[in-house]
């Protein structure tokens, strides 16, 4: 072979041989980088998946006792308190001069009781007039069957016993028309000035009536006397006419003077009313000097002092935390502060009230802190609050509680996390990783790898978590599926798994 001919079959080689890699290197080139998977045989997890943070579940406010102001705060945020011990004190002058307020209104109350008391006719009182009353009807009873009497026989044994009967009567009424007078005359005598003009008309009628019986047992007495000494019948008649008419206006006397008693309601109101004060300004009392025992805030119960911002409100909170501070106003609307326990720690996750309810108590729930996000905590809901919550998107949902045990000092409160909750579960399904799925109208699809090539596979989805999909037909066990540039691939492309 000549020399010329020599170079050109090793340039022809040589051409070949570039076309030749130049296809392999296209080939390779063309391949698309992907990630896969390989569908699962196993139990199949649904779970609803919510956001939360920690809380307590465990824990008791402390109230002061009425508005006022932190003078000093004995224990610092986050210190460990046992039940008693004192956290923080009011300033208690204000306090002090409410409860001296307080007792001089209550003296006052009691002292405007006591003088209504001496002024208020008693019920003896009272009791004796409704039987001078019936005295006085016993006597007019008395005078009128010893004129009927003397009418019809004369001066007779039966006259004079009857007039004798009259002259009884008639003492018995005056007594207690003397009694019910005296008696209220000394109630007149201790009620201070000025008096109520209703309790002057009262002791003039009871002074008339009086008066009356009295003049009417005078009479019976001239009657009997005349009777006695007397056989003129027109003297006798007359005397005992006299009688009945005096013992018939000693009656009408006595019913003035019961009715003047019974008048004396105003009075009986005003020691009501005296009552009532004396009542409510005890009350009172007993309220300020609970205020001023109750303004040392102690803890309820053994814990760790958390120092709320409910306080920022409120004029003197400190305006750089919003946390209450010595100096802080405070209220009974309140808690300034609030003892927990670190022992009993909630998850408290808001869940969409379109998944709420699918979710009951004792459901398994996983956890994951977003503080410690290797780490899982097991746990169930304990508890579905029945009051729906607006989320800071304004959507509605619901506070799902689950307990945290055995925390140790790494979980603390208000950390933000997540909660997977498992609402059901399917036994032995076949599952692949829920970013395999490709949806085109209302078919689903997989790609399948296949040596260097995939397949586009239909694929008959069952039930569908965040992270995972049930494949009840199309996919087998152990096929590897891709996850990844799913939109770069088409049946039957190239690709490199990486």
């Amino acid at each position: 072979m000549s020399k010329g001919k020599t170079i050109a079959a090793v340039i022809g080689v040589v051409v070949v041989a570039g076309v030749v890699a130049a296809i392999v290197f296209s080939t390779r080139g063309s391949a698309v980088s992907v990630s896969t998977a390989k569908a699962q045989r196993g139990t199949l997890a649904v779970t609803v998946s919510a956001t939360g943070k920690v809380e307590t579940g465990d824990k008791a406010d402390v109230f002061p006792p009425t508005a006022g102001t932190i003078e000093s705060i004995d224990v610092s945020e986050d210190a460990t308190v046992s039940a008693g011990q004192v956290i923080a004190t009011m300033d208690i002058a204000p306090l002090e001069a409410q409860v001296a307020q307080a007792q001089s209104g209550y003296s006052a109350a009691m002292a405007q009781l006591a003088a209504a008391q001496k002024a208020s006719p008693s019920a003896s009182d009272k009791t004796a007039a409704g039987a001078g009353v019936t005295a006085a009807k016993s006597a007019y009873d008395a005078a009128v069957a010893q004129y009927d009497t003397v009418k019809s026989s004369g001066v007779s044994a039966a006259a004079i016993t009857a007039a004798k009967t009259a002259v009884g009567a008639a003492l018995s009424s005056y007594t207690y028309a003397e009694q019910a007078y005296q008696a209220y005359k000394v109630v007149y005598a201790a009620t201070p000035m000025p008096r109520d003009p209703s309790m002057e008309t009262a002791l003039g009628t009871l002074q008339l009536a009086r008066d009356s019986a009295y003049s009417n047992y005078v009479t019976a007495q001239s009657t009997l006397s005349t009777l006695q000494s007397s056989t003129n019948m027109s003297t006798a008649l007359k005397s005992a006419q006299v009688a009945k008419d005096q013992a018939y206006a000693a009656y009408k006397s006595a019913l003035a003077q019961q009715a003047q008693l019974a008048k004396s309601g105003d009075i009986v109101n005003a020691v009501s009313a005296a009552q009532a004060g004396v009542t409510a300004a005890s009350q009172a009392l007993a309220l300020a000097k609970s205020n001023l025992e109750g303004a040392t805030l102690k803890a309820p119960r053994d814990g760790v002092v958390i120092f709320n911002s409910a306080a920022s409100a409120l004029p003197g909170a400190s305006s750089a935390t919003g946390k209450v501070s010595e100096g802080s106003s405070v209220s009974p609307a309140s808690a300034p502060f609030t003892v927990v326990s670190l022992d009993a720690l909630t998850f408290n996750a808001q869940v969409d009230e379109s998944d709420i309810v699918k979710i009951a108590a004792g459901d398994k729930a996983t956890v994951v802190l977003d503080a410690l996000p290797d780490q899982t905590i097991k746990t169930v809901v304990a508890r579905i609050n029945k009051t729906a919550i607006t989320t800071t998107t304004g959507g509605t949902a619901f506070s799902v509680l689950m307990n945290l045990a055995d925390m140790g000092d790494a979980v603390l409160l208000g950390m933000n996390g997540s909660v997977d909750i498992e609402v059901s579960s399917i036994a032995d399904v076949v599952t692949v990783p829920i970013e395999a799925m490709v949806e085109e109208g209302s078919s689903n699809y997989v790609f399948i790898v296949n040596g260097t090539q995939v397949k586009k596979v239909v694929v008959k989805v069952g039930q569908l978590t965040d992270t995972q999909a049930e494949i009840m037909s199309g996919v087998s066990e152990n096929d590897e599926v891709v996850v990844s540039n799913l939109s770069g691939l088409k049946d039957g492309a190239t690709v490199k798994v990486n």
